[in-house]
């Protein structure tokens, strides 16, 4: 799945970082992988990686867990760069295409256990 247009995308083109920003803005409250974020925009690891250092390095993700060698992102909203890149990108489009966007890239929630499948009757 790619990222739907947006002013951003649409300024700064589909090969910058914008589609990534408005990722990490629309999805701010999950966490994510590389891999993850990598499948779902089409943007290769090495490429991400490379970004993820200056994302880093200014707050705008943090780190949140570490899984064996996969580590897992949350996008800092409270951080100075956060705060700034969350109105701008919310700010740079009208609130139906936000919401449009916000459907279109949201991180599907697993389900939780069902309880191994027993049927319980009552």
């Amino acid at each position: 799945m790619t990222v739907p247009p947006s002013p951003l995308v649409e300024i700064f083109g589909a090969n910058s970082s914008a589609p990534l920003l408005v990722y990490l803005v629309f999805n701010h409250g999950n966490e994510f992988t590389i891999s993850d974020v990598s499948d779902r925009l089409k943007i290769s690891k090495a490429r991400l990686n490379k970004m993820k250092d200056g994302l880093l390095k200014y707050k705008v993700i943090q780190e949140t867990r570490k899984v064996g060698k996969t580590s897992y992102y949350r996008y800092d909203r409270n951080s100075k760069m956060g705060k700034l890149l969350y109105e701008l990108v919310f700010n740079a489009g009208t609130s139906e295409h936000a919401a449009n966007l916000a459907a279109a890239t949201a991180t599907p929630r697993k389900d939780r256990e069902d309880g191994g499948g027993k049927i319980i009757i009552a």
